[in-house]
């Protein structure tokens, strides 16, 4: 069976194939020292912060994951044990900032009249109304199964005897895509499904135990965090390239920014407002306090 890829996704599966490789034959020690203050810092505009992330957690997953289990167990562990912790704030923020560009920025933008989350609100059963519009779909799942499948056959610490349930079908590369402002959406969505699932198959440090480095385990587990990877960083360069078209206009892109400024102020205002009331009449939960505290330090304004 021939399936269709779009030639981003295609490059990007092949620059982790040779990071990966890269990395096994000689690693540098990784300075992470940056990497808290990217993710707390509001000193900067969505667009670098996200950018810095989004290197951040290719960088991290690559250099703890890429690894020789047969030779270097012990050493492989430790070391995923240093960094699940961090790989996971970065995913936190980066979902964080999705979720501030998805509900205020793309309906200043005009891309759409009400954000998702409004039209949760609006349903009878909000949690199943996100689970169903925040899923990928099942060619896309298809796609990701076709780059696990190489990704085990071209980085050369993976066992390829564990391909047996794997099917590898023709691949017919999309040459040409046509990205447009009004495609911000579905992108934006896929990242956060992307990122859901990327987050699922990183582990808190105290549950990271030797089992995960058993043969089979490894060797199911990694290659489809890098193809999750590799779908993510896919579509924040589609991101990237339809922001770059703000680049030539920048009375828009001005524009765009002091709304989303203003609409960042206002919301804030409300939520402390709401805080003090809600302070009044009983114990503010522990969540609203942690929502309240990501939308605000998410829109790095």
């Amino acid at each position: 069976m021939r399936v269709g890829i779009e030639k981003r996704y295609l490059e990007s599966y092949k620059l982790i194939v040779d990071d990966a490789n890269r990395l096994l034959k000689g690693r540098k020690t990784l300075d992470k020292s940056g990497y808290g203050k990217t993710i707390s810092s509001r000193e900067t505009t969505i667009e670098k912060k996200k950018a810095k992330l989004a290197k951040a957690l290719h960088d991290l997953i690559l250099h703890t994951f890429s690894a020789d289990i047969k030779k270097r167990k012990a050493k492989t562990l430790r070391r995923i044990k240093n960094n699940v912790s961090l790989i996971r704030a970065v995913i936190h923020k980066l979902k964080d900032i999705n979720n501030y560009l998805e509900d205020a920025m793309l309906a200043e933008m005009g891309v759409i009249k009400k954000s998702l989350t409004l039209k949760a609100l609006g349903s009878r059963n909000p949690e199943k109304f996100l689970e169903n519009q925040r899923g990928l779909p099942k060619a896309y799942i298809r796609n990701i199964e076709d780059i696990v499948s190489r990704l085990m056959h071209e980085i050369i610490f993976f066992d390829e005897k564990l391909l047996k349930g794997y099917r590898q079908r023709e691949m017919h590369v999309i040459q040409k895509e046509k990205l447009q402002i009004k495609d911000l959406e579905h992108v934006l969505r896929a990242q956060t499904a992307l990122l859901d699932a990327l987050e699922a198959k990183i582990p808190p440090e105290s549950k990271v135990r030797m089992k995960l480095l058993s043969r089979e385990t490894f060797n199911r587990w990694v290659p489809y965090m890098f193809a999750l990877l590799a779908s993510f960083d896919a579509e924040h360069n589609k991101e990237k390239l339809i922001f770059s078209r703000f680049s030539g206009n920048r009375i828009l892109k001005r524009s765009i920014g002091a709304k989303i400024k203003h609409i960042v102020k206002e919301k804030e205002k409300m939520l402390k407002l709401r805080e003090k009331r809600e302070s009044s009449m009983s114990r503010i939960s522990d969540d609203y306090r942690r929502l309240f505290h990501d939308y605000i330090s998410a829109s790095g304004l």
